[in-house]
């Protein structure tokens, strides 16, 4: 994705009408492009050899941009953990042993919703801030090693992460973590995104161009030495703003299928809802299946209120049964994450009504008339505009005259579709292959097929 200017121009010159300016056809696409990378949070480069100093400082973890498994060169005490997805590839580099391991560790899913409450922990001490990375470097180090620092990610093969928080629970190691970068043009774009720290200019009325990345979320298992799962996300919080008037529809199995999970973030989230986040994210991206016990606890306990109207109004025995019913309407993400995480909260409402809605229309199917024709309820709203018109911008019709014709309407094309199949059927067995005998029902009426027969073909009927 990250080389759309280069592999697709040409692809799509030719699905473009005209002679289209290649010049600007080859921006479009590296926007598109550009667009998808921060999206996913991936470039998408073709595989290339790279070096990197890693500094983690006390870190057991470090993200790494996209490493090919087995591909790196042996250094003591690094370990690449395969992705649990996509195995051929790592997201996370081990950089120090784990003091122990444990026998056994807490469910995925379990795990996921700690982790999201730490996140909401690390927001609200405000520890996501650009404020805390500064406070960081002037309490871990003096003036003259900050420079020192400085100029050592000038290079854009150093590594150098912060860490907002490391804590050992239940079997697992969560971290947040953001790493220092100098803003050049030299610097790898790696489609996560940056956010300046500081503010002062130089003696050159220059603001220097030191960046921190995204906060990045690490949730390895300790059961194993070296750890062998691993789950990481971005941390986007509220100041994100990103185009919003893309087609997410057409990008969301992209991003979900090949993206890193992005957690978003706002001042009214409660810490409910960003762990549900960060468990709905890791079902959505494949890191936990759909039958984890942690997947419709974390609903209940994220959107009570809409989880007790669906009891209320479908009547569920427990509040257990309807956190399933609203998980059932999650399972495709419908939302941008550039967005926010106020459409997260948006479309968990609208799944909760459209849970209510359809029980209803299974209560009662005689109160609505797609069910009285047998179609289903889009279908109607497709056929209504041949029946009715739109006043004031609704419908206005009489119910039963608009029933009546529509069964008329589809009558009418089962009654046509049966006797088409049955020309079809008749062409065939006088000798027409499949695409001679739809060619000729363009152009003949298929009450003519019982007497057609293909060109040298026809029964001799003479009398000699």
């Amino acid at each position: 994705m990250g080389h759309w200017p280069e592999g697709l121009v040409d692809e799509a010159a030719k699905m473009i009408s005209g002679n289209p300016d290649r010049r600007m056809l080859r921006d479009k696409l590296a926007q598109v492009g550009r667009e998808v990378d921060v999206l996913s949070g991936r470039s998408f480069q073709p595989p290339r050899r790279s070096t990197a100093v890693i500094e983690s400082n006390g870190l057991p973890f470090v993200d790494i941009p996209d490493l090919q498994v087995g591909s790196m060169e042996p250094v003591a005490g690094v370990r690449e953990i395969p992705d649990p997805v996509n195995g051929q590839i790592a997201t996370v580099l081990q950089v120090s042993p784990l003091v122990a391991p444990v026998p056994n560790a807490t469910p995925t899913g379990d795990a996921l919703w700690i982790a999201g409450q730490l996140v909401a922990r690390a927001l609200q001490t405000g520890r996501l801030s650009a404020d805390y990375v500064l406070h960081w470097l002037g309490a871990s180090m003096d003036h003259e090693q900050r420079k020192e620092l400085f100029r050592r990610v000038m290079d854009p093969a150093v590594r150098f992460y912060v860490p907002i928080l490391g804590v050992s629970i239940n079997g697992w190691w969560i971290q947040i973590a953001r790493r220092l970068i100098w803003v050049t043009s030299e610097a790898e774009d790696d489609g996560q995104l940056v956010e300046l720290l500081l503010k002062e200019t130089t003696a050159g009325g220059e603001v220097p161009p030191l960046a921190a990345v995204e906060a990045i979320l690490i949730a390895a298992r300790m059961t194993r030495q070296p750890a062998d799962w691993a789950f990481t996300a971005r941390i986007w919080p509220e100041q994100v703003q990103r185009p919003i008037d893309r087609p997410w529809s057409r990008l969301a199995k992209a991003i979900h299928g090949h993206g890193i999970p992005t957690i978003t973030l706002d001042s009214v989230s409660t810490p409910y809802e960003i762990a549900c986040q960060v468990v709905l994210k890791g079902y959505w991206h494949g890191y936990i299946s759909g039958d984890e016990p942690a997947l419709a606890s974390a609903v209940a306990k994220a959107y009570p209120r809409q989880v007790d109207r669906i009891q209320r109004e479908t009547r569920t025995p427990d509040r257990a049964s309807a956190a399933a019913t609203l998980l059932e309407q999650l399972i495709h993400p419908g939302f941008d994450p550039a967005q926010g995480a106020e459409a997260t909260r948006r479309y968990v409402r609208r799944k909760a009504s459209i849970a209510v809605m359809q029980y209803r229309k299974s209560e009662a199917p005689d109160r609505y008339p797609w069910t009285q024709v047998g179609i289903s309820e889009r279908r109607y709203y497709k056929l209504l505009p041949l029946f009715a018109q739109k006043v004031n911008g609704r419908y206005d019709y009489d119910y039963d005259d608009v029933v009546a014709r529509m069964k008329a309407h589809l009558d009418h094309i089962d009654r046509a579709r049966a006797v088409r199949a049955a020309a079809l059927e008749f062409l065939r067995s006088h000798g027409f292959g499949e695409e001679a005998a739809r060619k000729w029902l363009q152009r003949h009426p298929p009450e003519e097929a019982v007497n057609a027969w293909p060109r040298g073909q026809r029964p001799y009927s003479g009398s000699t």
